[in-house]
């Protein structure tokens, strides 16, 4: 895709000014991101729930949160209840994904596959506890 075309389009998705792409165009790590590194719509971050016990939102082993490589929920591919302190934690594993993405790395190479939910139990004063492993997959076309 011609970059100025890519460039227009992230303009009129993210409703930029004409000054607001100025701006981001002057960091040169968001331009390689933009220019350089088209994974980011090739790919989805998968995570799948691997332990699950006394989970108020009823995750259980092989619920899978599912979200674009912009960071995006694909709702269709979620269960229809998510609780918060299992999502919190994967804003962590979706910066590394695009930092993996950005210098055009393997995404599954992430050091530390495995996320916990914030609740700590009922030990703790809490409901439960979720664990999830996180895999990079190919984005399915349509």
């Amino acid at each position: 895709m011609d970059m100025e075309k890519r460039w227009s389009r992230l303009q009129q998705a993210l409703g930029y000014s004409d000054e607001e792409v100025k701006v981001f165009r002057t960091n040169p790590k968001w331009v390689k991101m933009i220019e350089d590194a088209p994974g980011f719509s090739r790919y989805k971050i998968v995570a799948e729930v691997v332990q699950a016990h006394g989970c108020i939102a009823q995750h259980k082993v092989g619920d899978r949160i599912v979200m674009d490589a912009n960071g995006v929920l694909l709702r269709d591919e979620c269960p229809e209840r998510m609780c918060v302190s299992a999502i919190a934690p994967l804003s962590h594993t979706f910066t590394a994904v695009c930092e993996r993405l950005a210098e055009n790395l393997d995404p599954n190479g992430i050091c530390f596959k495995h996320v916990g939910c914030t609740d700590l139990g009922p030990e703790c004063g809490g409901w439960g506890k979720v664990i999830m492993r996180v895999d990079v997959m190919p984005m399915e076309r349509r």
